[in-house]
C-alpha cells in the first residue's frame, strides 16, 4: 500500500513538472542524439567494410606485380591451387568522335572477372558482349554524361577506335578511391592494338585469387616472392577504415564535447529547477519526508528521464542513419544494414548514467540545504555548490571512468585521451579564471559608481554560479572559435584548391623523341603558355642502409607511402625553385659513376634518415645504391612538379627515361587538345581541376556534416549559458525588488547587466581565442594536412555575436524579474 501511494505520488510529481523537466533535459537529449548517431554510423560502416572486405578486394587475396605481368608458367602453377582472374589497369585518354576528351582509368578484364560480387551494367547483357567481341568498351556514367555518349557511339583510345556497348553502374572491387579520371572496362583481346608500356599510364597488373577447397592460406613459395605485393581482405578493411577514421574521430570528439557541455547544462537547469521548487521541497519536509526520501524522489525522476532520453535518442539516431545520404560514401559501393543492437543502446544508456553521477547527483544532494523555516519567512535559501572532499572524489572517479570508456570506444584512443586532457585543463583554467578576476575586482575600492559596486557585489554573491557560467562559456567559446577557425581554413582550401601559379595540365608518357614535337604543339595552342619538362623513371626501394625498410618502418609512420610501392624519380642540375635545400649541399660537381640522392625533408625526418645514409633501388631489374646528399623542403600543395626523390643528372641521364610536363595556359577555357592528341595519341594528360574536384566534393560533404553537428553543439552551449544566466536571474528577484524600492530606474539595472556582461566576457574571449588558435593549428596541420589560415574577420564576427547573445540573454533573463509586481513579491506568494 505504501509503495502504491509512493508510486502515485511519483507519477503525479512527474506530470506536474513535465514542462520544466523537458527544459531541464533538452540539452542532454540533443547531445545523446549526436552521440547515438555517431556511434551507429561508426559501427555500421566498420561492420559493412569488414563483412564486404572480400568483395571489396575481389577475392581471398590480391597479387600485384606493379608494371610487369607475372610469368605465364608461374600463373599456371597458381591455377592448380587457386581460382584466378587477371586484371590489368592503366590510365589513358578517351576521345569522342567530336574531339572531346577525358582522362580515364581503364580496367582490362578476362572471362573470369569478377570472382566475387557482381558487375552492375546497363544493358544487363553488355558484360557478356564485351567478353565475346573485340574493340568494344563499357564506360561509367560520369564519362557518359561528360562526353554525351550513347550506345553505339565510337570513342578513341590512342589510335584505336572502340564501340560503346554499355554503361557501368557499379564494380564490386575498389581500384582506387581517387583515380586520375573515371573508369572504363575492356577485354584482354581488345588490348592488343594499344601501347601501354610507358610510365604515364600508371600501369598496374593485379591478380585476384580464391582458394580452392583443398587449399588454406598462401603457400610459402608465393608469400616469399619479392616482386609481388600481396593484399588480403583484412588489408582492404584496414586501409578503408584508416581513410574514414579521421572523420569519425572528429565527429566523436564533437559528440564528447556535446555530452560534457550538456552535462554542465543539466547541472545548471537542474539547479534552476530545484531553486524554483524550494517552497515545495520545504513543504515536503514539513509533512515529514526526510531529505533522503526527497533526494530519492528526484534521483528516480532524473534516472527515468535519462532512460527515456537515451532510448528516444537511439531510435532517432537509428532513423537518421537509415536515411543517410549514401552519396557521401558512394566510392565504397556499400549500403548500411542498420539493425537494432542492444549493446549500442546500453553504451548510450551507460554514458547517460555517468552524466547523472558527475553532474546531476551533486546538485540534487544540495536539497539538504533547504529548511522548513523557509516556509515561514519571505526568503529562499541560496544553494551553495561547495562540494565536500567525498563529492569531489566521486565526481573525479566517475569522470575518469567516463573518459577511459570513451577513449576505448573511439577509433583513436590516445588522441581522444589528449582531447579530454585539453578539455579538463581548459575547464580548470576557466574555473580559476573566475576566481582570479574576482580577487582583482575586489581590490577596486575607489569607484563611485553604484552600478559598478552592485555588479561586483553580484559577482561575489553568486561566485559559485558565476564559476559555472565562466567554465561553460569558456569551453563553449573555445569550441566555437575552434570550429570557426577550422571551418574558415577548410572553406578557404576548398575555394582556393588550385594555387594561382599551379599548372592547368600534367602531361605524362612523353617519349624522348617526342619532346620537341610536344613543345611545338603546346606553343601552337597558346604562345604565352608556360611549360616545364622533366625526365622521369620508376624505381622500387629495396633497402635503406642495407635493411629491408618494411621490417623497421611501421605502417603508422606518416611516410610509409615512401617505401610502399614504386616511386617516380627525376633529376635536375639545379635545386627546383619551389623545393629549396634545407640541409646538406647540392651536387655542384656531379659524378657520372656515383649516384647521389636529394630527398624530401619530411620523409627524411619521419624515417629518421641523415645525410650520408644509403638507399638501394630496383631500377628496371638492376640494383643501384645511392648516397643521400641533401634534403629539400617539398610543398606538394602547390601542385607543381614535385618529386620526393631527385638524382644527380650526370649519373641518372644514362638510365632509360620518359618525360613529364606541366603546362600553364594563359586562358584555360580556350584550350583545345584535339590536334595535340592527334599528333601524340599515346600520351596521357591530367586536368588538374578535375582531379581536385574529386577530393573537393568529398571534403565538402564531410565538411557539411561536420558543420551541422558542430552547429548543434554550439546551440547546446548557448542553451546551457542561457540556463546558467536564468538561475542567477531567478535568484536576483528580491535584489531587484529592493533596488526598485530604493528608487533604481530600469536603466540603472540595465547598466549593471551590461557591466557584468563585459566583466565576464572579455577575459573569456581573450583566453578562449588563445586556446582555440593553438588547438586548431594542431588539428589542421596533423589531421587535415592543409594550410593554416587565421581569419580575423571570423574571430571578430564570433566575438561580436557572443557578446551580443550574452548581453541579450542576460537582459531577457533579468527583464522578466525587473517587471514583477512589487506587492506580489512582498506577499509570501
Amino acid at each position: 500500500m505504501i509503495y502504491s501511494k509512493l508510486f502515485k505520488f511519483f507519477i503525479k510529481e512527474l506530470s506536474t513538472s513535465k514542462v520544466q523537466i523537458i527544459k531541464v533535459f533538452f540539452t542532454i537529449f540533443i547531445s545523446l542524439l549526436i552521440f547515438s548517431t555517431v556511434l551507429i554510423f561508426r559501427n555500421n560502416i566498420e561492420n559493412e567494410i569488414s563483412n564486404n572486405s572480400r568483395v571489396l578486394l575481389g577475392g581471398d587475396f590480391e597479387l600485384s606485380s606493379k608494371n610487369k605481368p607475372l610469368n605465364p608458367e608461374f600463373l599456371d602453377e597458381l591455377k592448380k591451387s587457386y581460382l584466378l582472374t587477371k586484371i590489368f589497369e592503366f590510365t589513358s585518354i578517351l576521345r569522342s568522335e567530336n574531339g572531346e576528351s577525358k582522362t580515364i582509368r581503364i580496367k582490362v578484364i578476362d572471362n573470369y572477372y569478377p570472382l566475387i560480387g557482381k558487375v552492375k551494367v546497363e544493358p544487363a547483357n553488355s558484360l557478356n558482349t564485351l567478353r565475346k567481341r573485340t574493340n568494344v568498351i563499357l564506360v561509367d556514367k560520369n564519362i557518359k554524361d561528360n562526353l554525351n555518349l550513347k550506345i553505339g557511339d565510337r570513342v578513341k583510345i590512342q589510335s584505336t577506335f572502340f564501340e560503346v556497348i554499355g554503361f557501368i553502374k557499379a564494380l564490386p572491387e575498389i581500384g582506387g578511391l581517387f583515380l586520375f579520371g573515371d573508369q572504363a572496362v575492356i577485354s584482354h583481346e581488345s588490348l592488343k592494338n594499344l601501347k601501354v608500356n610507358n610510365l604515364g599510364s600508371f600501369i598496374n597488373y593485379k591478380y585476384k585469387i580464391i582458394e580452392k577447397e583443398n587449399v588454406k592460406g598462401l603457400s610459402e613459395n608465393l608469400s616469399q616472392k619479392k616482386n609481388i605485393t600481396i593484399k588480403s581482405p583484412e588489408d582492404t578493411s584496414q586501409n578503408l577504415k584508416k581513410i574514414i577514421e579521421n572523420f569519425i574521430y572528429f565527429l566523436s570528439i564533437i559528440s564528447a564535447s556535446a555530452i560534457l557541455i550538456s552535462g554542465i547544462g543539466l547541472k545548471n537547469s537542474l539547479f534552476s529547477y530545484l531553486s524554483s521548487n524550494q517552497f515545495k521541497i520545504a513543504l515536503f519536509k514539513s509533512l515529514g519526508m526526510s531529505s533522503n526520501n526527497i533526494k530519492m524522489l528526484y534521483y528516480l525522476q532524473t534516472l527515468l528521464i535519462l532512460v527515456l532520453c537515451s532510448l528516444l535518442a537511439y531510435f532517432i539516431g537509428f532513423l537518421v542513419i537509415s536515411f543517410f545520404d549514401y552519396s557521401l560514401l558512394s566510392f565504397l559501393n556499400i549500403k548500411f544494414q542498420v539493425n537494432f543492437k542492444i549493446q549500442e543502446y546500453l553504451i548510450i544508456q551507460l554514458f547517460s548514467f555517468f552524466i547523472f553521477f558527475i553532474f546531476a547527483k551533486p546538485v540534487i544532494d544540495s536539497i539538504e540545504q533547504i529548511k522548513v523555516s523557509d516556509l515561514f519567512r519571505n526568503s529562499k535559501t541560496n544553494f551553495n555548490l561547495n562540494y565536500k572532499k567525498k563529492n569531489l572524489f566521486e565526481i573525479f572517479s566517475y569522470l575518469l571512468i567516463f573518459i577511459f570508456l570513451f577513449c576505448i570506444l573511439n577509433v583513436k584512443p590516445l588522441q581522444t585521451a589528449t582531447f579530454f586532457l585539453f578539455f579538463i585543463v581548459i575547464g580548470i583554467f576557466y574555473y580559476f579564471l573566475s576566481k582570479v578576476y574576482l580577487l582583482i575586482l575586489n581590490k577596486v575600492k575607489n569607484t563611485k559608481s553604484i552600478s559598478v559596486k552592485i555588479a561586483i557585489k553580484n559577482l561575489n554573491s553568486y561566485r559559485n554560479l558565476n564559476s559555472i557560467i565562466v567554465m561553460t562559456m569558456g569551453l563553449g567559446m573555445t569550441i566555437l572559435f575552434f570550429l570557426g577557425i577550422i571551418s574558415s581554413c577548410i572553406n578557404k582550401e576548398l575555394n582556393n584548391s588550385i594555387p594561382r601559379n599551379a599548372p592547368n595540365y600534367f602531361f605524362l608518357g612523353i617519349q624522348k623523341g617526342e619532346l620537341n614535337l610536344f613543345s611545338e604543339q603546346v606553343q601552337l595552342i597558346d604562345k604565352e603558355s608556360k611549360q616545364i619538362n622533366m625526365p622521369m623513371i620508376s624505381a622500387r626501394i629495396l633497402t635503406i642502409n642495407g635493411k629491408n625498410p618494411k621490417q623497421v618502418i611501421n605502417e603508422n609512420n606518416k611516410s610509409f607511402w615512401f617505401i610502399n610501392g614504386e616511386r617516380r624519380i627525376s633529376w635536375s642540375k639545379k635545386p627546383p625553385s619551389n623545393n629549396p635545400v634545407s640541409k646538406g649541399k647540392w651536387w655542384d660537381k656531379d659524378s657520372k659513376d656515383k649516384l647521389y640522392i636529394s630527398l624530401d625533408s619530411k620523409v627524411a625526418k619521419n624515417l629518421k634518415l641523415e645525410i650520408g645514409d644509403s638507399i638501394t633501388f630496383n631500377i628496371y631489374g638492376n640494383s643501384i645504391t645511392g648516397q643521400i646528399k641533401n634534403f629539400r623542403k617539398v610543398d606538394y600543395t602547390d601542385f607543381n612538379m614535385n618529386f620526393a626523390i631527385l638524382f644527380n643528372p650526370d649519373y641518372a641521364s644514362k638510365i632509360p627515361h620518359e618525360f613529364i610536363s606541366t603546362v600553364k595556359f594563359n586562358n584555360e577555357e580556350l584550350v583545345s587538345l584535339r590536334n595535340l592528341l592527334k599528333m601524340l595519341p599515346n600520351i596521357t594528360y591530367i586536368k588538374l581541376s578535375e582531379y581536385i574536384n574529386k577530393t573537393k566534393n568529398l571534403l565538402s560533404k564531410l565538411f557539411f556534416v561536420s558543420i551541422i553537428i558542430s552547429s548543434t553543439v554550439i546551440l547546446i552551449g548557448l542553451v546551457v549559458i542561457s540556463n546558467a544566466v536564468n538561475v542567477i536571474g531567478n535568484l536576483k528577484i528580491y535584489q531587484n525588488l529592493v533596488l526598485k524600492i530604493l528608487g533604481f530606474e530600469k536603466s540603472n539595472l540595465i547598466k549593471i547587466i551590461m557591466f557584468e556582461s563585459l566583466l565576464i566576457s572579455i577575459p573569456i574571449i581573450i583566453s578562449s581565442l588563445i586556446f582555440s588558435i593553438i588547438f586548431s593549428f594542431i588539428f589542421i596541420t596533423n589531421f587535415f594536412g592543409i594550410n593554416y589560415n587565421f581569419s580575423s574577420i571570423i574571430i571578430f564576427s564570433i566575438s561580436s555575436v557572443f557578446i551580443f547573445v550574452l548581453m541579450g540573454t542576460l537582459f531577457i533573463s533579468n527583464n522578466k524579474y525587473m517587471n514583477l509586481n512589487t506587492y506580489f513579491l512582498i506577499r509570501n506568494n
